[in-house]
């Protein structure tokens, strides 16, 4: 089962009046202790930057783990947008419960549709913190465990 992280940058990767990538070096740190995460940049950068100037922000050891860009919607910015973008991407890559599990980490929750579940929101104005990390970690922990039940019962059913 796939682990996707659809990590947005302005407000989750540096606060809103900080510098750019100020909260970079705490997000890698929570990263590092999910080793199975792909990371998919839904952030607006990437309607300017290649995948491989993207990659290029974060340290060797995670640029590795950043496998794609989401599809860039006319109405990415309206209401529920940026989720579109990501149900696209999802849909695009034959995505679904059944053989993923995802999170998006962003600091703008009316792009989502209210109540959505596979979202962690960031305080723009500190940007990524610890809080978030044990959000992201607690998301982690759960697809883990969510992947054995699946494996235990895929055993079970063969008996």
């Amino acid at each position: 089962m796939r682990k996707l992280l659809f990590l947005d940058f302005d407000g989750v990767l540096h606060s809103e009046t900080g510098q750019h990538f100020e909260r970079r070096e705490l997000f890698e740190k929570y990263l590092h202790q999910m080793p199975q995460v792909e990371v998919i940049i839904s952030s607006s950068w990437r309607e300017d930057m290649t995948l491989t100037e993207l990659q290029g922000i974060f340290t060797c050891s995670v640029r590795t783990r950043i496998n794609a860009v989401t599809p860039v919607l006319d109405e990415g910015f309206l209401p529920g947008g940026r989720q579109k973008e990501i149900e696209l991407f999802l849909k695009d890559n034959n995505l679904d419960a059944n053989n993923a599990t995802w999170v998006a980490l962003d600091d703008i929750s009316v792009f989502f549709t209210k109540g959505y579940t596979n979202l962690i929101v960031v305080d723009p104005s500190i940007g990524f913190s610890e809080r978030d990390g044990e959000q992201l970690l607690a998301w982690y922990q759960q697809a883990l465990f969510i992947e054995r039940m699946i494996k235990t019962k895929a055993v079970l059913d063969k008996f």
